[in-house]
């Protein structure tokens, strides 16, 4: 029992790809879309962001974006 217990909790969690946006700004704390960005880039899923949002941070030159693949881990079935 104790070997199947060890076998569950060793397993790597299930992981999918999801649309996402790599943002930051050319001043720390610039602020956009209702965050606060830094210089350093942060990786954020598209989906926490409106259509409208994400048209924003795009057309923003005080920000860098660019889409890219995040992979999250999906919840335990």
């Amino acid at each position: 029992m104790a070997t199947e217990q060890k076998t569950k909790t060793e397993q790597k969690p299930k992981t999918e790809k999801v649309p996402g946006l790599r943002v930051s700004a050319k001043v720390a704390g610039f602020r956009r879309a209702g965050r606060a960005w830094s210089t350093v880039p942060e990786d954020v899923p598209a989906s926490e962001f409106t259509k409208e949002q994400i048209a924003q941070l795009k057309a923003d030159p005080s920000l860098t974006v660019v889409a890219i693949e995040i992979e999250i881990e999906t919840p335990a079935e």
